[in-house]
């Protein structure tokens, strides 16, 4: 019984954002969702699931591109690297100490880094997650910033990946992906200057086949019953 209060535990606070962890310093609340197995998916697509908390919206997609937005209008940009992914790519971070925040993440088996920078003196700071052979970048106001690292460690963390899938995808190159191509595995580092250039991993996207406006991806929140 004990055992399934605290799993119950665990998933509220994962899914809810409780403000236990929001109080919490970043460096204490990355091993508080990294170390956790989430097992829930609300979004499935071709050789990867993962899941969005309540409160984040899935605004557009294109192939392996997403663009989400949280309930306070912040954007974040989501690539998943099934190409990294496929051939099992180590990912090597070293510290970055010239930086506002900077680790390398190993939990469960899965490895990564958090990046966060400072951007001018407007108060504003580039988030830079990668974990899971996944990446997530935002651009936030400091009072957000702990918010945002929990909302995209628990995406990153709850995304898996479907072997089968991808052996088809990645196997017989229907992607049509250079390995080459790909550079989540290492922070932007000074590349990042100001808002205008801070999220590139849109140049993955074609950008002729991006989704048009009408056809964008919603996904609202379920109405408390």
């Amino acid at each position: 019984m004990k055992t399934k209060i605290c799993v119950l535990v665990s998933i509220l606070l994962l899914v809810t954002g409780c403000e236990v962890i929001q109080s919490q310093s970043i460096a204490t609340i990355l091993p508080s969702v990294l170390d956790e197995k989430i097992t829930l998916s609300n979004q499935v697509f071709d050789g990867y699931k993962y899941y969005l908390p309540r409160g984040i919206q899935l605004e557009a997609k294109n192939d392996y591109n997403m663009t989400l937005k949280d309930s306070t209008g912040n954007t974040y940009y989501l690539y998943v690297d099934v190409i990294s992914y496929y051939h099992q790519t180590k990912n090597q971070y070293q510290k970055n100490n010239d930086v506002y925040f900077s680790t390398a993440l190993n939990y469960q088996k899965k490895n990564g880094y958090l990046e966060i920078r400072q951007i001018g003196e407007n108060g504003y700071y580039f988030v830079e997650e990668m974990f899971n052979y996944a990446k997530l970048e935002a651009y936030v106001k400091e009072k957000d910033l702990q918010e945002a690292v929990i909302q995209m460690s628990t995406i990153l963390n709850s995304i898996s990946y479907n072997d089968k899938v991808l052996e088809t995808l990645v196997g017989e190159n229907i992607l049509h992906y250079k390995e080459e191509t790909f550079s989540i595995l290492k922070p932007k580092g000074d590349e990042v200057t100001d808002y205008n250039n801070y999220l590139k991993v849109d140049q993955f996207i074609d950008t002729d086949n991006e989704l048009p406006e009408e056809d964008q991806i919603e996904i609202k929140e379920e109405e408390n019953k």
